[in-house]
């Protein structure tokens, strides 16, 4: 098969994989690799199918074939990486993404450093993503991850000059806000934790973890009423969110509204039954304080 028929036919399976036939797009790209094993990019492509058709056990066993027919193949190390660390085989990502690493390219540093992170390996994924920003400054979601390795590792300050950046070119990422308004939160600033928490409402209004932070913010402020209110907007955004209803249950268990308190410990403890030690612990604080 010459390389001319080849291309012919990979461009054929690519345009049956656009149009949504997925099934003619896989026959195709089998018979390539069937009748030339040795055609590295119609494996490469194939296992691209795969992932996008959420089979990634078939994407990596043709992604490997791929590295035993090229071992130095770019792209297939790549794909193999990307998709080790999706199927969350952190070790095996990291393996194959480090020996790209020569390349600087911003996408290979970020994955390798998502790999670290999620291994545990804070310190390698800090250094990752900020070689991911000295390369490429407004790589896609590289601020928002290196801030969150960065408040796990309890250096608040620092996150807070990198979010500060990225909203300077990401204005409206409500993300953005969210990690600054923890990382405020973390150093004691409350109110502008609350402001940027608010921001992040602001621009995203539905996603009831921010009313949920920003009423824990609020309670410590002092603001009991208002931090009522978020919590309440919490729940009715997510019904999932068990601090909420704990929250809501210490606020009327402080106003000595206990009926209206053990309601909502309940429903805490329904969404998870271990809820109910940090309920102990909360009410003997509250009873204390």
């Amino acid at each position: 098969m010459s390389n001319g028929i080849i291309k012919k036919m990979i461009e054929r399976a690519r345009k049956y994989f656009d149009s949504g036939k997925y099934l003619h797009s896989l026959q195709i790209y089998h018979r390539i690799i069937s009748e030339y094993p040795g055609y590295v990019d119609a494996y490469s492509e194939l296992a691209y199918v795969y992932t996008k058709l959420g089979k990634e056990g078939y994407a990596e066993k043709l992604l490997r074939k791929a590295l035993q027919i090229e071992p130095g193949n770019e792209e297939v190390l790549f794909l193999l990486g990307t998709n080790c660390l999706r199927s969350k085989k952190f070790d095996e990502a990291i393996k194959f993404l480090t020996k790209l690493a020569y390349l600087e390219y911003p996408a290979v540093h970020y994955n390798l450093g998502l790999a670290y992170y999620y291994r545990g390996d804070y310190l390698e994924a800090e250094a990752e993503l900020k070689k991911v920003l000295s390369l490429d400054p407004d790589f896609p979601k590289a601020v928002e991850s290196l801030a969150e390795i960065l408040i796990k590792r309890e250096s608040y300050d620092e996150a807070v000059d990198y979010l500060k950046r990225g909203i300077k070119r990401e204005p409206y990422n409500h993300t953005l806000y969210y990690l600054l308004g923890i990382s405020f939160w973390n150093l004691g600033k409350l109110k502008q934790a609350r402001e940027a928490i608010e921001t992040a409402i602001d621009l995203e209004p539905n996603k009831g973890i921010l009313w949920q932070t920003c009423g824990e913010i609020l309670l410590e402020l002092g603001e009991i009423e208002e931090a009522e209110r978020y919590f309440n907007r919490a729940i009715s955004l997510d019904k999932g969110l068990v601090d909420s209803f704990i929250n809501l249950g210490l606020i009327h268990l402080y106003r000595g509204e206990d009926e209206q308190a053990r309601k909502f410990f309940d429903e805490a403890i329904k969404i998870d039954p271990k809820a109910s030690v940090k309920i102990e612990e909360k009410i003997k604080l509250l009873r204390n304080g």
